[in-house]
């Protein structure tokens, strides 16, 4: 376990360069400024795609060359250089005390075992060296996929580390490529990540010219499933047009994050001399998106040539990261997009949140909110590298960021001058609007955190694990190495290419939870033993729980999953003194309707006051939440006017209250499912049928044995434990 350092709730810091503008409007926290209104647009580009379909069908025309593109910073070139160089001067190659991470405020209390192990406990290859660099690996996780991407390739991983197969972007884009860069093209920045809330990939990628890049296009690729060979729905969005306008201008560096209602992708985009203009963001709706007979794609645009978007403290605003949403699909984190600055007369000590009011609406309006009171920071130190050249580890934008439960999580690259190239993470309290507590590596050279929330973190608490999981040049003794991936896999040799120096190293790394076990899924890319070449490395850092109740032992398959459950406050148990669980007791109805209302939205909601049912009074303790399960229509009773609460629940019963939950408010019960029958106990003559399957797909269960669901048979409470956490919390 790292050792957590208390500064009394201070950071140390000294740094000539920050002293400039300490008391500057960055360091206060500012009241939302100004409203922002969407501008709508659409694309008929489309076109289906199946993975697993034969041969490769590019045109010989359409060629993505190998193509070191270097980093094209927010901030004017020359500023940034001057950046890099003063930070330099901070830079160390070793260091004397361990790898520490330093939280400030200072936690009240010690603290417990870190939500993920130090050490992985599946590690493989990644996507081998395909000549196009950097590669910039990112890795989503379904049920039984592992998806990763570099910058020029997509491949289907199992769990175990086998390549199923890998596609060439030209491929996988082939036909909305046909109409949109029909030769000479550039398919950059890959984006992936999984919508655990749905069961659906998202896959994004950028398009321009390798020669006059006056247009570019977002492609946006959608699985038609939770799993990687359900196949695709590709679609092509212009970035260079602004409602009926067209602008010479091209994006870079998007971004996509979604919650229960909309899909956000944010970039930034320049001229053809590769100086920044202004960020854009763009929303989805996922009804949108999802819907399989879609032939047109509607979006609003915020941000453009003659409305840019500006920081809350004024300041022109840059890399928008928008937000993964984890944990209870609720209303209260919808519309989130977060971003550091890198324009800016001083070093900046604030971030800007932005809130869109109302995803579903048109048109849409979103405020920027200041988040003061940080620590100031500026761009890292290109980190160094044992027997080679520094890499080039770019500016300080925001990386990843996730919601989860009221709270956003971020993390960046960032430079201090006693942590001159280091990661740091903060965690936003999204109803106050400020800071609630920022950690940050110290004792290494830090860079590309793979980093997500997994449900093992507390609420608002920093992910203080035993070792933060990112691309590194110094060795877990304090000395130089070559670069590699923090407890996962060190560097073979030094990265030189014919770009050096400094050598370009990509843009992030991936991070990913796994729905179904709730680990850390982490890819990046290392150095191997040849010069100039990269490598990548995926693993697996299992979820930690604290063990909560004296019935069930830490070797429990239900263990982890019960813990969580305790974690969130969804059940305390059946006893007291000792804890206890009853983990093999039967759940009633009315517990299940409990358990299922706080997995989705906490103990704070509104329900109908007047009773849906005769036999639940407005005294029982279960009222509030079987009525709100009939507010939002997953139930309808057990018959038309009565509840049935003390009854037991059956398996086929819950897989309808699950499915229902995750899925009523986008798709109502018209959700897509496979047909084949997973069990052979339910057939498709099955009024459940339809759930069942759909919640085997999504990986909630595998079923009571290899090929039966026993559907008749009633829930018991660690049953429980684990269809909720799979279905809601991970």
């Amino acid at each position: 376990m790292n050792k957590i350092l208390q500064f009394g709730g201070r950071w140390r810091f000294a740094l000539g360069l920050f002293l400039l503008g300490v008391g500057g409007p960055g360091n206060i926290r500012l009241h939302a400024q100004g409203v922002y209104t969407a501008v709508p647009g659409e694309t008929s580009i489309y076109s289906n795609y199946d993975p697993t379909a034969a041969a490769p069908r590019t045109p010989a025309t359409r060629t993505a060359a190998p193509s070191a593109r270097r980093f094209l910073p927010a901030m004017p070139e020359d500023q940034y250089l001057a950046r890099k160089a003063e930070m330099a001067g901070y830079s160390r190659s070793s260091f004397t005390e361990p790898a520490q991470l330093e939280i400030t405020p200072a936690p009240h209390a010690a603290t417990t075992a870190g939500p993920i192990a130090s050490a992985p406990t599946t590690s493989f290859p990644g996507i081998p060296y395909t000549t196009l660099e950097p590669p910039t690996p990112d890795t989503a996780v379904g049920p039984s996929d592992v998806v990763m991407v570099v910058n020029s390739t997509v491949a289907q991983f199992t769990k175990t580390g086998t390549m199923v197969r890998s596609v060439a972007f030209q491929d996988w884009f082939t036909d909305v490529l046909s109409g949109t860069c029909p030769s000479n093209c550039l398919v950059f920045d890959p984006w992936v990540a999984y919508d655990q809330l749905h069961g659906r990939f998202l896959f994004l990628a950028s398009v321009t010219t390798l020669t006059s890049r006056t247009f570019s296009y977002l492609l946006l690729s959608v699985s038609n499933g939770a799993t990687f060979a359900t196949g695709w729905k590709n679609f092509a969005l212009p970035t260079f047009k602004e409602g009926s306008n067209t602008v010479p201008y091209w994006g870079d560096s998007w971004r996509l994050g979604f919650d229960n209602q909309a899909i956000y992708l944010a970039g930034n985009m320049f001229d053809v001399n590769g100086a920044f203009q202004y960020a854009k963001i763009r929303v989805l709706k996922m009804s949108d998106v999802y819907n399989p007979a879609a032939t047109t794609l509607p979006y609003q645009d915020f941000g453009s040539a003659t409305a840019k978007l500006m920081n809350a403290n004024g300041t022109l605003a840059d890399s928008i990261m928008p937000t993964h949403q984890r944990g209870m699909p609720g209303p209260a984190g919808v519309g989130l997009l977060v971003s550091a600055t890198t324009i800016f007369n001083s070093p900046p000590s604030f971030l800007t949140v932005w809130k869109i009011a109302n995803p579903l609406a048109t048109p849409l309006t979103m405020t920027p909110f200041n988040i003061g009171g940080l620590m100031p920071y500026s761009v890292p130190a290109n980190p160094p590298q044992l027997g080679g050249q520094p890499l080039n580890v770019p500016d300080n934008r925001v990386l990843k960021a996730i919601y989860r439960n009221g709270f956003l999580y971020t993390a960046r690259n960032s430079g201090y001058s006693d942590a001159a190239t280091t990661v740091t993470y903060d965690v936003i309290d999204t109803n106050a609007m400020a800071i609630s507590s920022q950690g940050r590596l110290l004792n290494t050279n830090a860079f590309y955190p793979a980093f997500d929330v997994p449900a093992t973190v507390p609420l608002g608490a920093q992910f203080a694990t035993a070792s933060q999981i990112s691309g590194t040049t110094t060795s877990p003794t304090g000395t130089l190495t070559f670069p590699g991936i923090t407890n996962l896999r060190s560097g073979d040799g030094p990265y030189v290419d014919r770009f050096c120096p400094p050598c370009r190293w990509g843009d992030y790394f991936g991070g990913s939870i796994d729905p179904i076990n709730g680990g850390l899924w982490a890819s990046g890319e290392y150095a191997p033993a040849s010069l100039g070449t990269w490598a990548t490395q995926v693993g697996y850092f299992p979820w930690l729980t604290t063990p909560t109740f004296s019935d069930v032992p830490s070797t429990s398959p239900y263990s982890d999953f019960i813990n969580v459950l305790n974690l969130w406050g969804i059940t305390t148990g059946c006893g007291t003194n000792p804890p206890q669980f009853c983990p093999t007791s039967m759940v009633t109805r009315d517990q299940f309707a409990t358990f299922i209302i706080r997995s989705m939205l906490g103990n704070n909601f509104t329900y109908t006051q007047t009773p849906y049912f005769t036999d639940v009074p407005p005294s029982s303790p279960y009222f509030r939440y079987i009525q709100k399960l009939a507010d939002i229509g997953l139930t309808h009773g057990c018959t038309p006017t009565t509840y049935c609460p003390t009854g037991p629940v059956l398996r086929q019963d819950a897989a309808v209250l699950l499915v229902r939950g995750k899925l009523e408010s986008l798709f109502g019960d018209s959700f897509t499912y496979p047909t084949t029958p997973f069990f052979t106990d339910v057939p498709s003559t099955s009024p459940q049928f339809s759930y069942i399957q759909k919640i085997s797909e999504l990986g909630i269960t595998t079923g009571c044995s290899a090929t039966t669901f026993c559907p008749t048979n009633n829930l018991t409470r660690q049953d429980v434990a684990v269809f909720l956490v799979r279905a809601f919390l991970n």
